[in-house]
């Protein structure tokens, strides 16, 4: 039950998340998203990188991602949605 549950807001939080860039005049195939408390959502995710409680790297189209900081994990990828926990201290697109 608390598994379905937690599936629902994530698939909420997309949905809403996607609505939100969409108004914004943004490109929703890739964004990234930072939240207060250690979430950090990205869309359009290729490949995953690197891996690490202190530097996540990820392939976004053409660009590559560096998010970095303390007790990082990744907490769900499907269909190039990647959401990431932990304390985020920078992203850096190149």
């Amino acid at each position: 039950m608390r598994h379905l549950l937690r599936e629902n807001w994530i698939s909420f939080y997309m949905k809403l998340i996607s609505k939100i860039i969409s108004e914004l005049g943004g490109d929703e195939a890739h964004a990234i998203t930072l939240c207060p408390k250690g979430l950090a959502y990205f869309r359009g995710v290729k490949s995953v990188c690197e891996l690490t409680e202190e530097k996540i790297v990820l392939m976004c189209g053409k660009n590559c991602i560096t998010v970095e900081g303390e007790n990082l994990s990744a907490d769900e990828y499907f269909q190039g949605d990647f959401i990431v926990r932990g304390v985020v201290s920078r992203v850096s697109v190149e």
